[in-house]
Order: C-alpha cells, then structure tokens, then sequence
C-alpha cells in the first residue's frame, strides 16, 4: 500500500506560498495599511509636446555628446496613452492637463472642469493634499500656464490668467517653482497688480533658486515658491549662469517637501512644447536634456527610498508632427543640432534688430545666421530658401502676405528663423509636419513601486486613476 505525504512537508509548502507572494509584493513596491501596493513618495514628470520622435532624437544626441542615454530610456516599463480630448482628436494642453490630473475629458480651453463648464474635476494633486501629503509643482513654463495649473485650478477658460493665479494662492499646495504668471487678461476690474499685493517681497526672481514666500489663505501657512517673476525660464541653451535649471528647483522641491507622510511632485518640461511649435529641434532637445536631469534628480532620491518611490514620466501630447529618418545615427545628428548656438527665439531678437538697422542685406544677414546655426555649408537651393525667408522678415509684420502658402512655411514665427532651423533640422534627419500639437499618442515610462500597471496602452484618463490607485495613506 502506498504511503501518504508526510503532512509536515505538506503544511511547509502550503505556508511557503503566501509568504512568497507577499515577499515578491514587498520587492516590488512598499505596502499600505490596508494591505495594498502603494507609493509615499511620487514624481510625475510631464514633457509637454513630447512624442516619440522627440525622444529617439534626445536619446541620440546624448549618445551622441558622450553623456550616454537619458534617464527614462532606462526605466523598466514602457507604454503609451491616447490623448484625444471630449471635443477634438488633437488635444490642448488644457484638456490633456485635465485628462491626466482628473481622469475625466474634456474640452479644449477648459481647465479642471468638465465638458459643461459647470462641475469642478479633482486632481490627483489635490486628492494627495487631502491625504495629508505634501505637493509641489515645478515647470519650466509658467505656473499658471495650462499643464501645471491643471492639477490646482477650475476655471472654464485657461486664459483666465488672474483667478487661476488666485487659485494658485488658495491651493494649499507646499511648492511652486518655475516661471512667473502668464499676463492676466483683465476680469472684474481686477489688475496684475492687485495679484502681485498677495506676495511678500521676500519672492526670488530668476536669478536664483532660493525660496519666496507666498500667503496660503485657505490653510494659514506658507507656499514656498522658487518664481521667475519676468516671465518663463529661458530655452536651457539659452541659460545662463545666475538663472535656476529646472534640475536645481526639482532638487530644492524634493528638500522642501522630503517627509514622513510623503510627497506628490508634478515636474514639467514646458519649454520643449515651445521648441517643437517653432520647429526647433536643437533647443527642443536642450531642454529635454535638462528634463532628464530633473529626473535624474528623482531617481536619485528613489535610490534611498526605492520601495516606496514611483517615477512617471509621460507627455500630454506631441507637438510639430515631428519624425526622424530612419537609421540617423548619433554620429550623424549630434555634430548638427550641437552647433547652433541659440534658440530660434533667440536669434529672432537678432532679425528685429537687424530689420530696423540701416544695412537690411541678405549678405549683411548671413554671417548672423551662419553663426547662429553653425550652416557654413548651403546649397543653391538652402539660399534660396534664406533669401525668400529674409525678404519676408525685413518686412514689417502688417505688410508681409500671410496667405496659405505663407502660413505653410512659416506659421505666425518669424520667416528667417523658421527656415534656418528647418534647414538646420533636414541636414539631422529631422522633419516636421506642422506648427501645432498633433493627435499622435504619446509614451510613458515608469520606474519603481507600483510602475508595472503603467505598461501598455491605454488612455491618457487612465493616468490618474493609475495613480490614485497607488496613492499613499499616512
């Protein structure tokens, strides 16, 4: 007759199995009191305009440049959401702002509401606050532009520049970094002015990333804030020395916000959607090199706390239809996109500069341009191409023809700068498709506790809801 198990060796593996899953759970992220996967400290990094093709490009160019590639290429889980809005199938920052922070649509324009403009959508950020953790914002554009405002801000229009500053005050948020408010549009008779009596005169300007203070109404506290009061922080390689890179006011908000109960920080790379909208892939991937460091900056911190730390990284949506040729090669493109000196932004002082001096010549013009973008190689064709943009931008604005074939070429930017970056841009293997975002979806990378539910496709909804369901408890 045969033998039966040994009940001892049978209890031994039964006990094993509980305990391994919890064990693999521990590995993988910490747990919350109840039980389940969470994460104390959470970063979201948000590339505004950023697609595929913008990051292959920065991928290269830091191969290219030595530095190797950048941070997110190296997080474990990849994936991509759609971006579309409840209105239209090319997004707004507004509504994908909305979509991400409250896991609702909505349209184009509004912020923080829904399609109606009569219901208040809650952002993660907020939900986070509730909680009891701290929460910080920090952008290279301004902080009450559509992307950072839509995790603290309602308001049916996101040029309502003033009350989303108000709201701004009143979220009883711990951080704000970044550049200063966008001009208000004039509401009730109220003024910038009437804003700015809401600050003390300890606030910072960009010349430094030491903290100012501003009145938290709703909580009797303090929002510490890092602001650029003139206006956005410059392109990264625009930056000089004494202004604060987006990787120095990551660091100080990570400082600022470090604590027991844990931190939410909203970290955007605002000024790449700016570069791709001018079509300007040097400084776009300027800025996406300063974005990796802010993030490696979180990476840093998530390497002292590694169960209880979740990096995303994500875009709203892309900008410029841009694509890269296939098989460009870092070789290829980093000696190209390194050797313009400026942003087109930049250079374009230099054309209104040149526009209202007394030798307004094409060959006056070309040493500036030259320079500029490092084109000491042009074909017959590139001239051509320069002299029609450079009769364009010696006109004065009203006089110049803005009909289809204009805005083809050009857009609403000035003509010279926008040809030279594209000539610049073709000798790298880059090309652009537009002036404005597209419908295309976009990637997410994700590193840390709970990362694996961001792998996949799924919409840019699911972005808040992810990580709701990943929100620490103190």
């Amino acid at each position: 007759m045969q033998q039966g198990k040994d009940p001892k060796k049978r209890f031994l593996k039964i006990s094993i199995i509980p305990a391994l899953i919890i064990f693999l759970l521990l590995a993988a992220g910490a747990l919350g009191a109840d039980g389940r996967e969470s994460a104390k400290y959470i970063f979201l990094f948000i590339g505004d305009g950023m697609g595929e093709a913008q990051v292959r490009t920065a991928e290269l160019y830091r191969i290219g440049s030595g530095a190797g590639e950048p941070a997110l290429s190296t997080f474990p889980v990849r994936g991509s959401i759609s971006t579309h809005s409840a209105d239209a199938a090319v997004t707004d920052s507004a509504a994908a702002g909305t979509a991400m922070a409250s896991g609702y649509k909505t349209n184009n324009g509004v912020l923080g509401m829904d399609p109606s403009r009569t219901k208040n959508l809650t952002s993660i950020a907020e939900t986070a606050r509730d909680r009891g953790m701290k929460v910080g914002i920090v952008t290279s554009s301004f902080l009450n532009d559509a992307t950072p405002a839509a995790f603290y801000a309602h308001r049916p229009s996101r040029i309502d520049y003033y009350e989303i500053g108000e709201q701004l005050i009143d979220s009883g948020f711990d951080y704000f970094a970044g550049g200063g408010h966008l001009p208000e549009q004039r509401a009730q008779g109220k003024s910038q002015g009437s804003l700015r009596t809401r600050r003390k005169k300890g606030d910072t300007g960009c010349s430094a990333p030491g903290p100012g203070y501003l009145p938290r109404p709703a909580r009797g506290k303090k929002i510490i804030a890092a602001v650029c009061a003139r206006g956005h922080l410059p392109y990264e390689m625009d930056r000089t020395a004494g202004s604060p890179s987006l990787a120095e006011l990551t660091k100080l908000g990570i400082g600022l916000l470090d604590n027991p109960d844990g931190f939410f920080l909203i970290v955007e790379g605002g000024k790449m959607d700016w570069a791709c909208h001018l079509n300007d892939a040097a400084a776009m991937v300027h800025d996406m090199v300063a974005f990796d460091a802010a993030a490696r900056e979180a990476l840093s911190f998530a390497q002292r706390h590694p169960k209880e730390t979740l990096l995303v990284v994500l875009a709203d949506h892309e900008t410029g239809g841009m694509s890269i040729e296939e098989g460009i090669t870092a070789a290829q493109l980093f000696p190209v996109l390194s050797a313009q000196k400026e942003s087109s932004e930049s250079f374009t002082v230099k054309v209104d500069r040149f526009r209202k001096g007394q030798q307004r010549t094409f060959e006056g013009m070309l040493p500036l341009i030259t320079d500029s973008f490092g084109l000491h190689s042009l074909s017959e064709s590139e001239l051509v191409e320069l002299r029609t943009a450079f009769a364009q931008s010696m006109l004065p604005k009203e006089q110049r023809k803005r009909d289809r074939e204009y805005l083809r070429r050009y857009g609403p930017y000035e003509p010279l700068s926008v040809t030279a970056t594209r000539i610049l841009n073709r000798k790298a293997g880059i090309t652009w498709s537009s002036f404005g975002h597209s419908g295309a979806d976009v990637p997410v990378f994700a590193h840390g506790a709970g990362s694996a539910i961001f792998a996949g496709e799924y919409d840019n909804t699911d972005i808040a809801r992810k990580l709701m369901s990943l929100l620490h408890f103190p």
